[in-house]
């Protein structure tokens, strides 16, 4: 029976997750020796001779010695290696062969970036799978059995995989994965491959509507907005007014890729208040971390996340104020980190391009992207404090969004003043767009006291709002050809460059 080898299955996952460590010598230990593991395994290798591994000592004065000698990367300090592996070339960032390239655009790299391809092995596919498993285990561990009864749709990429010349897999890591699904979840996985390697995302979104619309779905995993737009589809099709109508024992939402409180009023309206919700952290290079329990729907919002210390990848953190990157262990509330990791697939002390917040030690709340930040004129706000004066004015003004971007307005003419732009993709609109707009201002305001001093020195005015015609946001993906799955339009940019593009993809009435 499906139910008795699911739950079987699930018993050993269920220890791992109650075993990741929880105090300071615990996280330690596990972190020690996840690092004296992946140095052992690299430091042969191309990659160990490039970095240094090599010169490591390998007994109890590892974890210094590589705290003192290893710098913090960046993927052009891989472009070589990379492009070897690409090739097929073996042993170079890890032993063997690439088993896929996962591509990524970072979401918030430059246009001169262009995509990125993070090489993955068996054992970072495993690190892979064992997160994704300890966060449904998670969920279960709420919810009961019932959601393995039915169905579990899981919302991913859009990209199909596409072999290189070498004949590498190349696509999103959730295609990667998705031809990787577990045979003891087959029976529940849905849309099934064939509809999760589509290219094309507004036929994917159609087929996985007929294929799913009346089905007997119970769980669904994806990024928030992306999952609204399919449950529109859903209720189109099965002629309801919100999906809970049509999915009557959907009971689990995994969520990620973005901070989820500007969608939550909508996912209300279509979700029960006692549907269980998890937040998961997974990224190309690493699966960093889950909510440190599962949370329902009306309560609130998410708690905070969990950092998935003993599941072979170190995991490392750079103060934004200075000061010695430390492990999991040594995170400080309220304070900001950059995220560094060394995985199984030979990324080294490698700086993924988020910005964390801790919370207390092993736990921290997701805040943004590095280049999503906006601060041209010393403000230094991050992504975190954009969604929460977003989520706030949605609270304070009954208004929903589908999705937004912040641009800055530069001083011009006789003005010396500055403010920023706020671009709206709304669901429902606010019945005040002057209060909507003061809300973020005052929030901001209350929260960073950077943003709080220009305010008051007058560098920065109050911000502005334009409010853009349904579909914008989901041209401009289309143009740039990151529609659907694990894309967005990034929170905010520090030049008017995706401002102007919002523009041009509008189609403002004349």
């Amino acid at each position: 029976m499906f139910t008795r080898a699911v739950a079987k299955t699930c018993l050993p996952l269920l220890a791992l997750v109650n075993s990741q460590p929880q105090d300071e010598a615990g996280m330690r230990s596990a972190q020690s020796r996840i690092l004296a593991r992946l140095v052992h395994r690299l430091a042969r290798l191309p990659v160990g001779r490039h970095f240094g591994l090599e010169k490591l000592p390998t007994d109890h004065r590892l974890p210094a010695a590589f705290d003192q000698m290893m710098q913090v990367t960046t993927y052009g300090d891989y472009s070589g290696l990379i492009a070897r592996v690409a090739w097929g070339e073996r042993d170079v960032l890890f032993s063997g062969r690439a088993q896929a390239l996962a591509q990524t655009s970072g979401t918030t790299s430059t246009g001169k970036a262009g995509e990125r391809y993070i090489p993955q092995n068996a054992d970072l596919l495993r690190h892979h799978a064992r997160g994704g498993a300890v966060a449904l285990v998670r969920l279960l561990e709420s919810t009961g059995s019932r959601l393995l009864d039915g169905q579990m749709l899981m919302l991913g990429g859009s990209t199909a995989l596409q072999p290189n010349p070498r004949g590498i897999p190349v696509g999103d890591l959730s295609g990667i994965m998705a031809a990787r699904i577990p045979r003891w979840l087959r029976g529940a996985y849905e849309p099934g491959l064939a509809i999760a390697l589509e290219a094309d995302w507004e036929r994917k979104l159609d087929r996985i509507a007929e294929r799913c619309g009346a089905g007997d779905v119970r769980m669904v995993s994806g990024i928030p907005s992306w999952m609204l737009m399919l449950f529109t589809r859903i209720c189109s099709i099965r002629g309801v007014s919100r999906v809970r109508t049509a999915w009557t024992k959907l009971g689990g939402f995994i969520h990620g890729g973005h901070a989820i409180g500007p969608f939550l009023a909508s996912l209300r309206e279509h979700l029960a208040p006692e549907t269980w919700m998890l937040e998961v952290y997974p990224a190309s290079e690493a699966f960093i971390g889950i909510g440190s329990r599962a949370w329902r729907l009306g309560d609130g919002s998410p708690p905070e996340l969990e950092l998935l210390s003993d599941c072979g990848v170190l995991l490392e953190f750079a103060p934004e104020d200075g000061g010695a990157i430390r492990g999991p262990w040594a995170i400080e509330p309220d304070r900001l980190y950059r995220v560094l990791v060394t995985t199984p697939s030979g990324l080294i002390r490698y700086q993924l391009g988020d910005v964390v917040l801790g919370v207390r030690p092993g736990q921290v709340r997701f805040a943004g992207r590095i280049a999503a930040r906006i601060s041209v004129f010393g403000e230094h706000v991050e992504g975190v404090h954009l969604d929460g004066a977003l989520t706030a004015a949605c609270s304070a003004t009954a208004a929903e969004v589908a999705h937004y971007h912040v641009a800055p307005v530069l001083p011009s003419g006789a003005s010396l003043s500055g403010r920023h732009e706020w671009w709206v993709e709304f669901i429902r609109q606010p019945a005040h767009l002057g209060t909507f707009c003061d809300t973020i201002d005052q929030h901001l305001r209350q929260r960073v006291l950077d943003y709080d001093a220009h305010r008051a020195g007058h560098q920065l005015l109050g911000p502005q709002l334009v409010v853009t015609p349904p579909g914008t946001f989901r041209r401009y993906l289309a143009a740039a050809g990151k529609l659907g799955g694990q894309h967005k339009v990034p929170q905010a940019w520090n030049d008017r460059s995706i401002a102007e593009a919002l523009d041009r993809s509008a189609g403002w009435e004349a």
